[in-house]
């Protein structure tokens, strides 16, 4: 992701300025933050079969939001950034992450990455007579 906001920070910093461009890189950083905070709400739902890890889930889910509107929610708040380019880096991230990482959950669950055929495949054979 850093690789991909640094070249559009640099054009935001040409056409628009510094503050626009910082702004960018904030919403940018923000987003990195919280979406690494879902893979640790992911790597916590295995253990949610207990009441302990329910909780734990549902917390760190809780905890991701509040950050995100936390993150966000006060600087766009306070006026102290460009709300527009803050909030565009912070979704730009979740965009750019999606769009990696699409095509291999849609190979994963199509079930044919081993070459053979899907479990609940159906094949009709026809006798000659």
């Amino acid at each position: 992701m850093v690789v991909l906001a640094v070249p559009a920070a640099a054009a935001i910093l040409y056409f628009y300025g510094t503050a626009h461009a910082g702004a960018f890189l904030y919403g940018v950083g923000a987003g990195i933050v919280s979406f690494a905070s879902t893979a640790l709400t992911v790597s916590l739902m295995p253990v949610s079969s207990t009441v302990h890890g329910v909780v734990m889930w549902a917390g760190s889910f809780v905890a991701r939001y509040g950050f995100a509107a936390a993150a966000l929610g006060i600087p766009a708040f306070l006026g102290l950034w460009p709300a527009v380019a803050m909030l565009g880096g912070f979704a730009g991230v979740y965009l750019a992450e999606n769009a990696v990482l699409l095509p291999g959950v849609m190979k994963a669950m199509s079930g044919t990455e081993g070459g053979g055929r899907r479990v609940d495949e159906r094949v009709e054979r026809r006798a000659g007579v």
